[in-house]
């Protein structure tokens, strides 16, 4: 999907480039990726790009010429879309994070964190179940340490969106909730995934309710998984070994259980 800047010699320019001019280009739907070439002739970069896959017509826009010009772009534009609340923050250990809320914080729409590049287009993405309440109350996130520990070979960053934008530490909240999905979900799930270097499903065996599971397999891009449960949902990285191989992941299971529900 992304060729690697470490194999090919390819690397984004230094901090203080001038941006692309993204204007014409801002909101451009998650179409079918074609493979285009870096248009360096369009900006005096003294270092080539990387060669991505993308939307037609959003190359400028999603390919950025400084090292946090994409991440900026993608989570930026979505929250103006959507009028979410795009939160800056530091990791734990000084790494740079982005968090997408609503503006009353009841949901989580987007969560990043970045070693290298702050880049969504070299970036994992994990779609889980639903945001718990750790990332504000400065808790220990241990499925969070096992999405960075798949996460870490070959990627620049981690970000994790969910099934359910609705933030709760007990999953059993989301079948009460008036509305457990969230109105900006579906948007940002289809426009995050369609960038990322890899969508990784791992929402587990509690993804079936209101059938939401099946509900986005038509806004997922190749989709991996760690493993399936019983019923066909894609088994979360809490219960699974880690040494576990990433797949990649079918619905044709799912609808088959569906069905017979």
């Amino acid at each position: 999907m992304l060729t690697r800047r470490a194999e090919r010699g390819h690397a984004h320019p230094p901090r203080g480039a001038r941006p692309c001019d993204f204007a014409a280009e801002r909101r451009c739907p998650p179409l079918p990726r074609p493979r285009v070439p870096c248009d360096s002739a369009a900006h005096p970069c003294p270092t080539p790009y990387v060669e991505r896959t993308l939307p037609t017509g959003c190359c400028r826009r999603l390919r950025g010429c400084r090292d946090d010009g994409v991440v900026d772009e993608v989570l930026g534009e979505l929250a103006r879309q959507h009028r979410l609340t795009n939160v800056p923050g530091v990791s734990p250990s000084g790494l740079p994070e982005r968090y997408l809320y609503s503006a009353d914080m009841r949901y989580r729409y987007a969560f990043g964190r970045w070693w290298d590049s702050e880049d969504v287009a070299t970036t994992a993405v994990w779609v889980l179940l639903n945001p718990a309440t750790g990332d504000t109350e400065q808790r220990r996130r241990p499925t969070l340490d096992r999405c960075l520990a798949w996460s870490r070979d070959g990627f620049s960053g981690l970000v994790i969106v969910n099934l359910f934008a609705y933030r709760a530490t007990d999953p059993r909240a989301l079948a009460h909730a008036p509305d457990p999905v969230g109105a900006a979900n579906d948007a940002c799930l289809a426009s995050i995934t369609a960038i990322a270097a890899r969508t990784v499903v791992a929402w587990g065996a509690k993804g079936s309710l209101h059938r939401r599971s099946a509900a986005v397999v038509p806004l997922l891009t190749a989709p991996l998984c760690l493993g399936l449960t019983a019923r066909g949902e894609p088994r979360h990285p809490l219960y699974v070994p880690a040494g576990a191989a990433l797949r990649p992941w079918s619905a044709a299971p799912l609808a088959v259980q569906q069905v017979r529900r």
